[in-house]
């Protein structure tokens, strides 16, 4: 789903606020309320409903809290909260694992100047001379020195990287890019083409054989062999963790 095809947060936050209790037919939250609810005030759940304040991360994973839906709604994701699909990283984490797994085979990471040009292109793309990142608050954002970036920021990464935007806000589908990801950087060390696995992409047992199988005859390394096994692990379902802390937004700032 491109930018232009995505619903705006202002889009999503007015429909949440626009659905009805299912008893008076009443709006479940007047602006009142749900700024009370997330530490805001009344003028800036206005602002945000008009599209003319752009939210933080912090406040997305708030609002989604009060809604009860999932903050990846915000950006075109799930709506319901499925266990062990609410954030657990921070977003540096997910922007780090990005810059280290997203390249070409063989070339070093992007650099955060080839990010910074790459949304420039983006904005040109849009006629959105404010869509725009530089190359400092990029290295910023990936470091942590920017725990609660604004959300405009998100997209605009999301973008450079080709990434879903639901990637830094649902844990479930991160996992599932990050093994798939991780898995092509294997595939592409070890020089395996995927062509040959287009024949047997309805059975992992039989992808999986013959994975092993051109692992040990191109590299019988036992190093090579052991983190390709790593990367099959990871990319099986993972078992639910016990007693795992509800996502707690924490302060949310204007």
């Amino acid at each position: 789903m491109g930018t232009s095809d995505r619903r705006s947060f202002a889009d999503v936050l007015e429909s949440l606020c626009a659905e009805t209790t299912a008893t008076g037919g009443k709006a479940r939250f007047s602006n009142e309320q749900l700024a009370a609810s997330i530490g805001v005030t009344r003028a800036f759940i206005s602002l945000l409903r008009k599209g003319e304040r752009d939210p933080t991360v912090n406040t997305v994973l708030a609002l989604a809290a009060v809604f009860d839906v999932h903050p990846a709604y915000f950006v075109g994701g799930r709506r319901d909260r499925a266990p062990n699909s609410l954030p657990s990283r921070t977003f540096a984490e997910k922007l780090d694992t990005l810059f280290r797994l997203v390249h070409p085979a063989g070339k070093p990471e992007f650099s955060p100047d080839a990010i910074a040009s790459s949304i420039r292109k983006r904005g040109a793309d849009l006629g959105d001379e404010s869509w725009t990142m530089s190359r400092n608050t990029i290295a910023d954002l990936r470091n942590g020195n920017i725990p609660n970036p604004k959300l405009r920021y998100v997209l605009m990464l999301a973008g450079a990287f080709e990434a879903d935007p639901a990637y830094f806000f649902d844990e479930d589908l991160a996992r599932r890019v990050d093994s798939q990801l991780d898995l092509h950087r294997v595939m592409a060390e070890l020089k395996i083409e995927v062509v040959a696995l287009r024949a047997v992409e309805q059975s992992v047992e039989v992808r999986n054989t013959i994975l092993r199988t051109l692992v040990k005859a191109l590299n019988p390394g036992v190093e090579v062999e052991a983190a390709f096994e790593r990367t099959l692990a990871a990319a099986s379902p993972v078992e639910a963790p016990t007693n795992e802390p509800d996502n707690h937004p924490g302060e949310v700032a204007p």
